[in-house]
């Protein structure tokens, strides 16, 4: 095994990605779960359409685990990646909305 240092930019950004990163996942959980929040809406739009809200969610779930194995598929860290990048994005997203009533 051999010991490579990183470079100071190599530091900075794994510091920026994974921040963002876990802004995101704070940013995801806290619009989910808020009073009013996706979860809630989601739960209320199954419950006001059944049964053919159940259904959806059926097939949501289905076409899910058909992308997470195609996803496999291609490349085993393939769905980690996605869910970084997506959560990073999340994130920045979180903060810019913060921010923008200022």
């Amino acid at each position: 095994m051999e010991y490579r240092a990183k470079s100071q930019t190599q530091s900075l950004t794994w510091l920026l990605l994974n921040g963002l990163t876990w802004v995101g996942v704070v940013g995801i959980g806290w619009n989910l779960l808020k009073p009013g929040g996706w979860l809630f809406q989601i739960v209320d739009l199954i419950a006001r359409n059944q049964p053919v809200g159940i259904y959806y969610l059926a097939l949501g779930l289905l076409a899910l685990c058909a992308g997470k194995v195609w996803l496999d598929s291609i490349d085993p860290r393939a769905v980690y990646n996605l869910l970084t990048a997506g959560c990073a994005f999340a994130g920045t997203l979180f903060i810019l909305s913060l921010l923008l009533p200022l």
